[in-house]
Protein backbone atom coordinates (compact mmCIF):
# COMPACT_ATOMS: atom_id res chain seq x y z
CA UNK A 1 0.00 0.00 0.00
CA UNK A 2 1.70 3.16 -1.55
CA UNK A 3 1.21 6.56 0.61
CA UNK A 4 0.63 9.34 -1.47
CA UNK A 5 2.60 12.32 -0.38
CA UNK A 6 1.67 15.96 -0.42
CA UNK A 7 2.82 19.50 0.01
CA UNK A 8 0.73 19.12 3.29
CA UNK A 9 3.91 17.35 4.45
CA UNK A 10 6.28 20.21 3.71
CA UNK A 11 3.61 23.27 4.61
CA UNK A 12 4.69 25.82 6.79
CA UNK A 13 2.25 26.13 9.69
CA UNK A 14 0.77 29.44 10.98
CA UNK A 15 2.68 29.90 14.55
CA UNK A 16 1.56 32.33 17.47
CA UNK A 17 3.11 35.72 16.05
CA UNK A 18 2.87 38.80 18.66
CA UNK A 19 4.90 41.60 16.98
CA UNK A 20 6.86 43.79 20.26
CA UNK A 21 7.47 46.59 18.05
CA UNK A 22 8.28 47.43 14.51
CA UNK A 23 11.26 45.91 14.25
CA UNK A 24 10.91 42.70 16.97
CA UNK A 25 8.51 39.71 16.29
CA UNK A 26 7.98 37.05 18.95
CA UNK A 27 7.43 33.65 17.22
CA UNK A 28 5.88 30.77 19.16
CA UNK A 29 6.05 27.37 17.63
CA UNK A 30 4.38 24.30 19.13
CA UNK A 31 6.79 20.77 19.23
CA UNK A 32 5.14 17.46 19.98
CA UNK A 33 6.75 14.62 20.26
CA UNK A 34 5.73 10.47 19.39
CA UNK A 35 6.26 9.79 23.12
CA UNK A 36 7.22 11.23 26.91
CA UNK A 37 10.53 13.05 27.41
CA UNK A 38 12.69 12.79 30.62
CA UNK A 39 13.78 15.76 32.20
CA UNK A 40 17.22 14.78 30.78
CA UNK A 41 15.93 15.17 27.00
CA UNK A 42 13.94 18.08 27.79
CA UNK A 43 16.78 19.69 28.92
CA UNK A 44 18.78 18.39 25.51
CA UNK A 45 15.60 19.57 23.66
CA UNK A 46 16.21 22.97 25.03
CA UNK A 47 19.84 23.42 24.68
CA UNK A 48 19.16 22.58 20.60
CA UNK A 49 17.35 25.79 20.78
CA UNK A 50 19.69 28.18 22.68
CA UNK A 51 22.82 26.92 20.40
CA UNK A 52 21.19 27.56 17.13
CA UNK A 53 20.43 30.98 18.29
CA UNK A 54 23.63 31.61 20.13
CA UNK A 55 25.45 30.46 16.81
CA UNK A 56 23.61 33.16 14.96
CA UNK A 57 23.85 35.49 17.37
CA UNK A 58 27.55 35.58 17.34
CA UNK A 59 28.24 35.07 13.66
CA UNK A 60 26.15 38.39 13.16
CA UNK A 61 28.01 40.62 16.13
CA UNK A 62 26.16 43.72 16.70
CA UNK A 63 23.31 43.57 14.07
CA UNK A 64 21.78 40.07 15.69
CA UNK A 65 18.97 38.47 14.71
CA UNK A 66 17.68 37.10 17.95
CA UNK A 67 17.36 39.33 21.41
CA UNK A 68 17.32 36.70 23.88
CA UNK A 69 17.51 32.90 24.40
CA UNK A 70 13.91 31.19 23.18
CA UNK A 71 11.65 30.56 26.08
CA UNK A 72 10.98 27.33 26.32
CA UNK A 73 8.37 25.58 27.94
CA UNK A 74 7.55 21.71 28.31
CA UNK A 75 3.63 21.69 29.07
CA UNK A 76 3.74 18.29 28.97
CA UNK A 77 7.01 15.83 29.05
CA UNK A 78 5.92 15.35 24.68
CA UNK A 79 4.89 18.74 24.46
CA UNK A 80 7.14 21.91 23.93
CA UNK A 81 6.36 25.71 23.13
CA UNK A 82 9.29 27.62 22.32
CA UNK A 83 9.63 31.22 21.53
CA UNK A 84 12.16 33.46 19.53
CA UNK A 85 12.25 37.06 19.60
CA UNK A 86 13.70 38.16 16.08
CA UNK A 87 14.53 41.04 14.23
CA UNK A 88 15.06 39.52 10.69
CA UNK A 89 13.15 36.50 9.72
CA UNK A 90 15.21 35.33 7.07
CA UNK A 91 18.43 33.73 6.73
CA UNK A 92 20.07 30.27 7.06
CA UNK A 93 19.26 29.85 10.82
CA UNK A 94 16.24 28.03 9.68
CA UNK A 95 18.09 25.34 7.82
CA UNK A 96 20.14 25.11 10.87
CA UNK A 97 17.51 24.74 13.29
CA UNK A 98 15.54 22.20 10.98
CA UNK A 99 19.01 20.35 10.72
CA UNK A 100 19.10 19.71 14.22
CA UNK A 101 15.34 19.01 15.53
CA UNK A 102 15.64 16.21 12.54
CA UNK A 103 18.36 15.14 14.04
CA UNK A 104 16.95 15.08 17.30
CA UNK A 105 14.07 13.50 16.25
CA UNK A 106 16.24 10.82 14.74
CA UNK A 107 18.71 10.37 17.65
CA UNK A 108 16.77 11.03 20.60
CA UNK A 109 12.87 11.60 20.54
CA UNK A 110 10.91 11.25 17.43
CA UNK A 111 8.92 14.87 16.56
CA UNK A 112 5.19 14.01 16.01
CA UNK A 113 4.52 17.87 14.79
CA UNK A 114 5.86 20.70 14.51
CA UNK A 115 3.16 23.33 14.13
CA UNK A 116 1.11 20.91 12.96
CA UNK A 117 3.10 19.30 10.77
CA UNK A 118 3.90 15.76 10.41
CA UNK A 119 7.08 16.23 8.47
CA UNK A 120 9.39 14.65 10.90
CA UNK A 121 7.56 11.39 12.01
CA UNK A 122 8.80 10.39 8.47
CA UNK A 123 12.42 10.51 10.55
CA UNK A 124 11.46 7.93 12.63
CA UNK A 125 10.61 5.43 9.60
CA UNK A 126 14.61 6.12 8.99
CA UNK A 127 15.63 4.73 12.01
CA UNK A 128 13.74 1.08 11.79
CA UNK A 129 14.80 0.89 7.99
CA UNK A 130 18.49 1.02 9.52
CA UNK A 131 17.98 -0.88 12.53
CA UNK A 132 16.63 -3.92 10.03
CA UNK A 133 19.06 -3.08 7.10
CA UNK A 134 21.96 -3.66 10.16
CA UNK A 135 20.50 -6.67 11.24
CA UNK A 136 20.64 -7.87 7.79
CA UNK A 137 24.31 -7.06 7.41
CA UNK A 138 25.38 -8.34 10.75
CA UNK A 139 23.23 -11.48 9.70
CA UNK A 140 20.79 -11.17 13.15
CA UNK A 141 17.75 -10.46 11.55
CA UNK A 142 15.05 -13.25 11.91
CA UNK A 143 13.58 -14.92 9.46
CA UNK A 144 10.33 -13.05 8.78
CA UNK A 145 8.08 -11.13 6.10
CA UNK A 146 8.43 -7.37 6.73
CA UNK A 147 5.84 -5.89 4.26
CA UNK A 148 6.11 -2.64 6.12
CA UNK A 149 10.04 -2.40 5.82
CA UNK A 150 9.33 -3.11 2.00
CA UNK A 151 6.60 0.03 1.67
CA UNK A 152 9.09 2.33 3.81
CA UNK A 153 11.56 1.77 0.88
CA UNK A 154 8.89 2.66 -1.78
CA UNK A 155 7.72 5.70 0.67
CA UNK A 156 11.24 6.75 1.04
CA UNK A 157 12.14 6.43 -3.15
CA UNK A 158 8.94 8.60 -3.82
CA UNK A 159 9.87 11.27 -1.37
CA UNK A 160 13.42 11.18 -2.82
CA UNK A 161 12.26 11.71 -6.05
CA UNK A 162 9.25 14.45 -4.81
CA UNK A 163 11.52 16.19 -3.17
CA UNK A 164 14.34 16.26 -6.39
CA UNK A 165 11.62 17.52 -8.56
CA UNK A 166 10.86 19.95 -6.04
CA UNK A 167 14.40 21.58 -5.84
CA UNK A 168 14.66 20.94 -9.88
CA UNK A 169 11.42 23.43 -9.64
CA UNK A 170 12.97 26.06 -7.07
CA UNK A 171 16.33 26.47 -9.00
CA UNK A 172 14.18 27.23 -12.53
CA UNK A 173 12.00 29.74 -10.61
CA UNK A 174 15.23 31.25 -9.22
CA UNK A 175 17.09 31.34 -12.43
CA UNK A 176 13.85 33.06 -13.85
CA UNK A 177 13.50 35.60 -11.39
Amino acid sequence: MKKNYTLNDLTIRSTNRQTIDNEITAYTHTVLFDRLLTVEEQEQFTQILNIVCKTFDSSQGLDNNFLAKPNVTFTAPNLAHYTVNQRILAGSWKDELFTRLAAFSHEVASIAEHDGNPVFSKVGKFKQLQEWAQSQINCTAKPEVRPDIAITVLQLIDEVENLKNQVKQRETKSQTA
